[in-house]
């Protein structure tokens, strides 16, 4: 028997102009899957699922996900074996932290350790980001790019290939997060259904140039210049922003404690915000929290940008 255990933290993707191009790792929460393999014929058998959000997982689709895409896609022969997987679930469902990601990635990495794949960082991403089509309908690399490499990413996505970059972040966070899924299942469908199908080419080049003055900010220190940016998007948050309750509420409170930028994370219902140490971090997630639970019950959560999967 061969076996490893991976930990791969939660995400936040978009951070305003980024759309499904922009993410980051963040320390505030993590899953573990622990892999086994064993003499068998083919089958996986899911045998634990445990850890604070473990009620929330109906069905680790993520998880069975990557191993039929590993089947599927790239070949690999697992016919002669069975695999056994414990998944800890450490990031809460449905509420814009990359939850799903996480588990998608800490199960990609895993695999292509146990079986000797050699996978290239950016392969591990494209299996884990098709895995993700079991969980939400379609295929996201945004928030398993993070979870997979670390830090800030960012990502373009080819026809059967993904470009991912890493850079270096350290910096932390404000999140303001409702301690219930409040749009239900189906929310990531459901905020993609809001989107405009068709965009002003105006608005087009306004969100092109400021995710790439926020990728030369952070490659050149300049983390407010980066906040700035996040707050600026005119396609993806306007859209969005309609269904999240006290939305307006809570950024404005952010603003109020001088939050270097202000967005919602992934596609909600938590909102995140740059701050400029931990200090002004947790007196930013405090007041945000407050705001928002003038209309659903959150919490303020803080964290720090996180490292990518790894073996624990």
């Amino acid at each position: 028997m061969k076996s490893i255990k991976v930990r791969a933290y939660c995400s936040s993707a978009n951070l305003g102009p980024g759309f499904d191009a922009l993410a980051v790792a963040l320390d505030a929460f993590y899953d573990e899957v622990e892999i086994k393999i064993v003499n068998g014929s083919g089958k996986v058998f899911i045998e634990r699922i445990y850890g604070p959000y473990a009620e929330q997982v109906k069905n680790p689709s993520t998880v069975t996900g990557v191993i039929d895409v590993l089947k599927n896609v790239k070949g690999v022969h697992l016919d002669d074996v069975d695999i056994v997987v414990e998944l800890y679930k450490g990031v809460p469902i449905g509420v814009g932290l990359g939850s799903s990601g996480a588990s998608a990635a800490a199960t990609a990495y895993g695999l292509s350790h146990l079986l000797s794949l050699n996978l290239k960082p950016s392969e591990v991403v494209y299996i884990a980001g098709l895995a993700e089509a079991y969980a939400a309908g379609s295929p996201h690399f945004d928030n398993v790019a993070a979870s997979t490499l670390g830090k800030l990413v960012v990502l373009a996505i080819l026809e059967k290939e993904i470009i991912v970059k890493q850079i270096d972040f350290d910096t932390w966070f404000a999140i303001a997060m409702p301690t219930k899924n409040i749009f239900g299942e189906g929310k990531t469908k459901m905020m993609r259904e809001v989107l405009p199908k068709t965009v002003e080419l105006r608005k087009a080049v306004a969100n092109w140039s400021r995710l790439a003055i926020m990728i030369t900010s952070v490659v050149q220190g300049d983390i407010e210049t980066f906040g700035k940016m996040m707050e600026l998007d005119e396609i993806v948050e306007p859209a969005r922003s309609k269904l999240i309750p006290c939305y307006k509420e809570v950024k404005e409170a952010a603003k109020k404690m001088n939050s270097l930028g202000v967005t919602i994370s992934g596609a909600g219902p938590s909102i995140i915000a740059l701050t400029k140490s931990r200090g002004h971090a947790e007196e930013v997630a405090e007041a945000m929290a407050n705001a928002y639970s003038k209309c659903v019950e959150a919490v303020p959560i803080i964290a720090r940008t996180a490292p990518g999967a790894h073996i624990v």
